[in-house]
């Protein structure tokens, strides 16, 4: 199961890459709905799906469908505590919407999970100027 789940996956990574969005997320969501019906809830499993659900926000990012997006992100972090990409992206959400403070809080975490992260450090300095500027 988890070779197929990997197929899937790698499927809509190539979708993404060619710019093949709704697709994408189409084979994210088979990808998803697949292996939660997975009795097998291995590390690897939960990291794969981490990151599915990581891509699936960004695509929601792309449509503009921010509430979905963070959602997505929340799911991706709840999955796998340990991965900054997710808190990084939720960050970027919340920045975009002028929740200054949640933008914040992702940002840093996002360092403390991987301090050389640096599109994270100059993301949050941004976030934390326009937040002391409000």
């Amino acid at each position: 199961m988890a070779d197929c789940l990997t197929s899937v996956y790698d499927r809509a990574k190539v979708l993404q890459s060619n710019g093949c969005y709704s697709d994408a997320l189409k084979e994210l969501d088979k990808l998803i709905q697949l292996a939660e019906q997975c009795k097998e809830q291995s590390e690897s499993l939960k990291r794969l799906l981490s990151c599915a659900w990581n891509d699936r926000g960004h695509l929601k990012y792309l449509q503009v469908d921010f509430y979905n997006a963070i959602s997505d992100y929340t799911r991706a972090i709840e999955l796998s505590k340990d991965f900054a990409v997710p808190y990084y992206n939720r960050g970027q959400v919340h920045y975009r919407m002028g929740r200054y403070q949640e933008a914040v809080e992702d940002l840093r975490q996002a360092l403390r999970i991987d301090p050389s992260f640096e599109d994270a450090q100059h993301n949050l300095n941004q976030a934390e100027q326009d937040w002391s500027g409000k």
